[in-house]
């Protein structure tokens, strides 16, 4: 099953399968452009698993 939706930031997210629980998250033209500027690179889309997605949007705080 292949799920598809589109951000508030008009990046288009794919998950490819439940078991794989690999996100593709392809870039807008100007996200595109940001990444060109900060690693030199230039980058259709970025793909993580579900684990390290998490640790970027919910990072924890070691106290």
């Amino acid at each position: 099953m292949q799920l598809q939706f589109t951000s508030d930031y008009g990046a288009h997210v794919t998950q490819q399968s439940k078991d794989e629980n690999i996100i593709r998250i392809d870039l807008t033209s100007d996200q595109k452009i940001q990444v060109k500027q900060a690693i030199g690179k230039d980058a259709e889309s970025i793909e993580l698993n579900a684990q390290e997605l998490e640790e970027r949007i919910a990072p924890r705080l070691c106290l």
